[in-house]
């Protein structure tokens, strides 16, 4: 199940699918490695932060009702609530794409909610 909602009020600024899917795309550490001057290398860790994650969503869409929704919560908000099995995330939503009776969301987790 995945629900996107506004983070304020919006009376039309929700959708929710109960046969949807929240894949993650990246997750992982802030790390980096810097070469050395006697030509070794440093690692530098930032440890881990749930704002680096990227979600893919599935979401069935036969009707093209959901896109409609997405799409409208991608014009007037420039973030929205998810909720998933994962948790409940404010992202930014950069991508929608229909694609054979389901819409595909790139969501870019912000912070944890």
């Amino acid at each position: 199940m995945i629900a996107l909602s506004a983070p304020t009020f919006d009376i039309n600024g929700h959708m929710v699918s109960t046969n949807a899917a929240a894949l993650p795309l990246n997750i992982g550490r802030r790390a980096r490695r810097v070469a050395t001057l006697d030509g070794g290398a440093v690692l530098v860790d930032g440890g881990y932060s749930a704002a680096d994650q990227t979600f893919e969503l599935q979401i069935p869409d036969p009707d093209g009702a959901h896109h409609r929704a997405i799409h409208r919560l991608m014009q007037y908000h420039s973030t929205a609530v998810l909720s998933c099995s994962q948790g409940c995330y404010l992202v930014l939503l950069s991508a929608l794409r229909p694609d054979e009776g389901q819409t595909l969301v790139t969501a870019e987790v912000l912070e944890v909610v």
